[in-house]
């Protein structure tokens, strides 16, 4: 247990007044070693009478924590020599000593971590989010509070961090000097510190109602090897993510979906209903009771492996790529990578379903995969010609986007002599691996009644003024013959704010179709629609899109430059894809 031998009172009013756990000196601890289980100081963990030490409280999950520890050890290694020891507290009720150990060798951790028993530690100081870094001097009094930098929030990178807080901090403690800003707020994932058993007051159990909700709206991502930074396939998952689930479900966050349109017109729609959301509320205000497990609903099926279930054909990448644990732009990734997949097709292929399937999930941003016609090494679609525009287009791969099946009668042609081609765009996350990914298709042996279009929209125009934070961009496509519409997806790079999809008929009359108020780029979803849209000979598809290039915009890589089109993710794409087909002729 750690003896606070100086207590800082903060009186309300009195906003200048240092917060806590700053002035606070920690001599005594109870940490756990997650080797040995014995129990060791901070002291003793730091050893060799260091000049400053910087406790970082982390955990396995959180990826503002992940994309974090690349810096801590280059902070550790660098300032060794002046005298600096890190030591890493993990306070995670769900990370056993097992994930600790796993984690901290995963990510190439050169300092301990401890384990911090049911977050007593964490709770004591007021630490309620990770990551969180203290500098405690050689007195191992507080001198620094607070997160590292700006560069990392939930679901924001910076190509840079614009503050070093903690580096400071560490540079100041160093040279005994004071430290200039003590204390900053943390923004990553809320811990849940464990707290005195209470009597549930409602009916909701997590057996009788809220499994169901978890498995129809959360499992999918959330569960061992999916895109969820933690599992939520028990009731235990839950209830030590409880403060953050309740967080993001309240703001809206989670479950991502960001068209706006009324429930029932989007066949994929993952909105919680009201209903749902009021009882998983209700729920997490509770303390999350667990109820019968004999009332537990049988758990959810997946398929392993493949979502399309097993591929007639799967495709593979014809090398690694070799992905670091960062990397010059950030989280905005290395250089897309285009590599070469499989064999040319010695016939016609009909694609009923197709599934790109990373290697290295936590670490890909997303995969295109391109149809290479034959003598070609990249997809070079007819200019002018709407219908060969997005025909290169497999299919794609993000975090959260689902398999695409085709509907009965219908199915995509991969042209003889075709090859497919995979564009990569690697997020680096602080872990080196080398990946190697795949796509799987389902095929038809003869052709189907509907042959199925992917209809690119773009604006290679375009030029975004600086500073400028609401830029308008437009395009459109007609339609020569009849044809169905069976889904929407936008695509725009960092700067993208929002999208929206009109018809235009032949007498000029607009309707909006599908509209997304927030675009968001680390979830492109595709929009399947319930009923397809029936789009008569005539029909012109507009696309209108808007740019924050601002500062206010905290995604922007650099809002003092004009922008313009450009493959890489600092750079900007307007394309409005669209599946149909056409109702005779296809």
């Amino acid at each position: 247990m750690f003896s606070i031998l100086a207590v800082l009172s903060l009186a309300l009013a009195d906003t200048t007044a240092p917060k806590p756990p700053i002035g606070v000196k920690l001599v005594e601890t109870s940490l756990t070693q997650p080797d040995t289980g014995k129990t060791v100081s901070l002291i003793e963990a730091a050893k060799e009478n260091p000049k400053a030490v910087l406790v970082f409280f982390l955990d396995s999950s959180c990826p503002v924590c992940q994309n974090y520890l690349v810096a801590i050890e280059k902070l550790a290694k660098s300032k060794a020599d002046s005298g600096l020891k890190v030591v890493g507290i993990n306070s995670r009720l769900t990370d056993s000593p097992k994930a600790i150990l796993q984690h901290a060798k995963t990510m190439g951790l050169s300092f301990p971590v401890l384990q911090d028993p049911h977050g007593k530690l964490a709770a004591r100081l007021g630490i309620d989010r990770v990551p969180c870094a203290l500098v405690l001097d050689e007195g191992f009094t507080v001198r620094y509070r607070g997160r590292v930098d700006d560069q990392h929030t939930p679901g924001v990178s910076r190509a840079k961090p614009t503050t070093h807080e903690l580096k400071d901090a560490v540079e100041s403690v160093l040279a005994k000097e004071q430290v200039k800003t003590p204390w900053t707020a943390t923004s990553g994932c809320l811990l849940t510190l464990e707290a005195e058993e209470k009597k549930s007051k409602g009916t909701i159990t997590w057996s009788n109602r809220i499994a169901s909700i978890v498995q129809n709206r959360c499992q999918e991502c959330h569960r061992p090897g999916e895109a969820g930074p933690f599992s939520l396939l028990n009731p235990e998952d839950a209830l030590g993510w409880a403060p953050m689930i309740r967080e993001v479900i309240d703001n809206g966050r989670m479950p991502p979906w960001h068209a706006e349109a009324p429930r029932g017109y989007f066949a994929n729609d993952r909105r919680l209903t009201d209903e749902e959301r009021k009882d998983l509320l209700a729920w997490l205000d509770d303390g999350c009771p667990r109820g019968n497990p004999a009332e537990d609903p049988a758990p959810r099926k997946f398929v392993e492996g493949w979502r399309i279930g097993q591929p007639d054909r799967i495709i593979t990448m014809n090398k690694e790529v070799k992905v670091p644990a960062q990397f010059g732009y950030g989280l905005m990734g290395m250089p897309y990578q285009y590599v070469p997949a499989g064999e040319a097709f010695t016939e016609d292929t009909w694609v009923t379903a197709v599934e790109a399937k990373p290697d290295q999930r936590a670490q890909i941003h997303h995969i295109i995969v391109y149809v290479v016609p034959a003598g070609q090494k990249f997809p070079q679609p007819r200019r002018g010609d709407p219908d060969t525009f997005g025909a290169a287009m497999l299919t794609a791969y993000v975090p959260g986007d689902e398999p695409v099946i085709y509907p009965a009668g219908m199915a995509k042609k991969i042209p003889k002599g075709s090859s497919l081609l995979f564009q990569m765009h690697y997020t680096p996350n602080g872990r080196a691996v080398t990946d190697r990914s795949s796509v799987g298709i389902k095929t038809s042996k003869t052709p189907p009644k509907h042959e199925v279009h992917t209809r690119a929209i773009p604006n290679q125009r375009i030029r975004i003024p600086a500073n400028h934070p609401n830029f308008e961009v437009r395009s459109g496509s007609l339609f020569k013959k009849d044809a169905v519409i069976l889904s929407f997806s936008p695509h725009m790079h960092l700067r993208g704010k929002d999208f929206e999809f009109l018809t235009r008929d032949s007498a000029g009359k607009l309707q909006s179709v599908a509209r997304v108020p927030k675009y968001d780029f680390n979830w492109q979803e595709s929009y399947h629609l319930r009923q397809p849209l029936k789009v008569p000979a005539g029909t012109r598809v507009e696309c209108v899109a808007h740019y924050d290039n601002s500062k206010e915009n905290p995604f922007n890589p650099d809002p003092s430059k004009e922008v313009r089109w450009g493959d890489m993710t600092w750079e900007e794409m307007m394309i409005g894809f669209l599946d149909y087909y056409h109702e005779t002729g296809s």
